[in-house]
């Protein structure tokens, strides 16, 4: 049961890291719709992308801290 929990907080805590280091400039649209100035700021940014890459790569850094150290 420490097993999961480990690995669980693990993924969260590397896949935050791994998100925070995402940059901006990857986070806009590309699309010209949204450089319109009557658009809200938080419409300007697509994060399902960089979410997806952090948590995959959040998971298998942990998955791999879970496997060499605590197994």
């Amino acid at each position: 049961m420490e097993t999961f929990f480990s690995f669980a907080l693990l993924t969260v805590t590397y896949s935050l890291f791994f998100l925070s280091i995402y940059p901006e400039k990857y986070l806009k649209k590309v699309s010209h719709i949204y450089s319109h100035r009557n658009f809200p700021e938080y419409t300007k940014f697509s994060l399902s992308v960089p979410i997806f890459f952090s948590f995959l790569l959040g998971y298998s850094l942990a998955a791999t801290m879970v496997f060499l150290f605590i197994r």
